[in-house]
C-alpha cells in the first residue's frame, strides 16, 4: 500500500473513530441519566406499586371466586340452557346459549390461582425489596437508582452487541438467498483452488467459497475474521470475467477479510446502531406514555446518527480503494482489476433490469454499487446524496483511475 493511500485511510479512521468514541460515550450518558431518573422515581413507588398489585390480585381472586360459587349454586337448583329452551327466536336462542357457555363454564381453580400468583408475586416481591432494602438495609434511593441504572445501560448495550454479532449470520443467509446457491462440486473446487493460490499469496486464512445461481455478476465476503468468514460469487461473475479478471475480483475479496473490513465497519456503526435500538424499543413499547422517557434521548441521539451515518460511509468507500490496490498488488497486474470493474459495472447494469429476485439492502457487500435507477424529480441531487455522500463505493471510474496510475 502506498503511503498516500495509507495516509488517507488512516485519517479517515481516526477521525470516524473520534466520532464513534464521542458519540457513544453521550449516547451511554444521556441513557444512564434517563435510566438513573427512572430507577429513582420506581425506587420511591415501589412499595406503592406493590401494594396495589395485591389489591388488584384481592379484587380479580374475590370476583372469580364469587363466579365460581354463583355457577355451582345454579348448577344445583337448575339445569344449563334451560332459559335459551324457551326462547322461541333461534338467532336469540344460540346467542343466549354461547352466551351461557361462557357464563356457566367459569375457569378451574387451579387457572385462577395462576392468574392472582402472576399478580400477587410481582406484588409481594415489590414490598418485600422495598422493606429489605430501604427499611432494613437503609439504601439510599438516589445510590439505588444510580446502581441500577448503571445495570440497566450495561445490560441493554450487551443485548446491543450480541445482536450485532448475531446479525451477521442474517446477512449471510439474505446474501445465499438473494445469490440463490447451487451444488456445484466441481466448479467450486475450481473457485477454490484459485482462492487458495491467491490466499497464500496474500498470506491471508483460505475462506470457504460457494457459487450462487445468480445471472447478476456479483462477489460479496461475510465475516468478522478470516478463518470464519465466506466468499460468495454467482454465476454472472463467472460467466462475465476472464480468468485474470476473477482472480483480480478474488483478490479485492480477499485483501477485505484481510483487513477485517466488516468488523472495522460495523463497530464504527455502533453508536447508528443504539440510536435504531431505541426507536425498535420504542416500537416494542408501543404506549405513548412510555414513549415521552425516550424523547430526550431522540433529541440527543439523533444528531449523533446523522454525524455517524455521513462519517461511516467516508471510511467504507475509502477501504474500497484500499482493497482494489492489494488485489492489485496480489495479482500482479492492476489492469486485470481496473477491466473487472469496468466489465462488471457495465454487466450489473444490462443485467439487473431482467433479475427481479435483487434487492439493493446488501449492496454494501458487492464489488461494485448497483445501478442507479433514474428518478423523475431531483434525480441529480437525490444521486448525489445516496451515492456521493452517503454511498458505500467510490465511483467506478474514480476506482479505475487510480489503478490505471498505478500502472502509469
Amino acid at each position: 500500500m502506498s503511503l498516500r493511500l495509507k495516509l488517507g485511510l488512516w485519517v479517515r479512521m481516526a477521525v470516524a473513530l473520534v466520532l464513534t468514541v464521542v458519540s457513544v460515550g453521550i449516547l451511554l450518558a444521556a441513557e444512564f441519566a434517563l435510566a438513573v431518573v427512572v430507577s429513582i422515581f420506581g425506587a420511591f413507588l415501589m412499595q406503592t406499586f406493590g401494594v396495589a398489585l395485591l389489591g388488584l390480585a384481592g379484587v380479580v381472586a374475590v370476583c372469580l371466586l364469587s363466579w365460581v360459587a354463583i355457577v355451582a349454586g345454579l348448577r344445583r337448583m337448575t339445569a344449563p340452557g334451560i332459559l335459551a329452551r324457551r326462547i322461541d327466536s333461534d338467532p336469540v336462542r344460540k346467542a343466549v346459549q354461547r352466551a351461557g357457555q361462557v357464563v356457566w363454564e367459569p375457569p378451574s381453580l387451579r387457572t385462577i390461582g395462576r392468574g392472582i400468583g402472576l399478580l400477587a408475586g410481582p406484588g409481594v416481591g415489590l414490598i418485600l425489596c422495598y422493606q429489605l432494602g430501604f427499611v432494613v438495609l437503609g439504601l439510599d434511593p438516589i445510590r439505588f437508582g444510580i446502581a441500577f441504572g448503571a445495570i440497566i445501560v450495561v445490560c441493554y448495550t450487551g443485548w446491543l452487541v450480541y445482536d450485532e454479532l448475531r446479525a451477521a449470520g442474517s446477512v449471510r443467509t439474505q446474501l445465499e438467498d438473494e445469490y440463490d446457491l447451487v451444488a456445484d462440486s466441481e466448479q467450486e473446487q475450481t473457485l477454490s483452488r484459485r482462492v487458495q493460490r491467491l490466499a497464500a499469496q496474500a498470506g491471508c486464512p483460505v475462506p470457504e467459497v460457494e457459487i450462487g445461481a445468480s445471472r447478476l455478476p456479483q462477489a460479496a465476503t461475510v465475516g468478522y475474521r478470516p478463518e470464519n468468514s465466506i466468499i460468495l460469487v454467482s454465476q454472472g461473475l463467472i460467466e462475465s470475467l476472464d480468468d485474470e479478471e476473477l482472480d483480480a475480483v478474488l483478490a479485492h475479496e480477499l485483501a477485505h477479510l484481510l483487513n477485517r473490513d466488516a468488523a472495522v465497519l460495523t463497530a464504527l456503526s455502533f453508536p447508528r446502531s443504539k440510536v435504531q435500538g431505541l426507536v425498535d424499543l420504542m416500537y416494542r413499547w408501543d404506549s405513548s406514555d412510555a414513549d415521552i422517557l425516550l424523547i430526550p434521548l431522540f433529541v440527543v441521539a439523533t444528531p449523533l446518527y446523522v454525524v455517524n451515518r455521513l462519517a461511516v460511509p467516508t471510511v467504507a468507500r475509502y477501504r474500497e480503494y484500499v482493497a482494489d490496490r492489494a488485489a492489485a498488488e496480489v495479482t500482479g497486474n492492476p489492469a486485470a482489476m481496473a477491466s473487472a470493474l469496468s466489465t462488471l459495472d457495465r454487466e450489473y447494469a444490462v443485467r439487473s433490469s431482467t433479475d427481479l429476485r435483487v434487492t439493493w439492502s446488501t449492496a454494501a457487500f458487492g464489488v461494485v454499487a448497483p445501478p442507479w435507477e433514474e428518478r423523475k424529480f431531483f434525480d441529480r441531487s437525490t444521486r448525489f446524496l445516496y451515492r456521493r455522500i452517503l454511498g458505500t463505493h467510490p465511483r467506478t471510474a474514480d476506482r479505475i483511475e487510480r489503478l490505471r496510475s498505478q500502472i502509469e
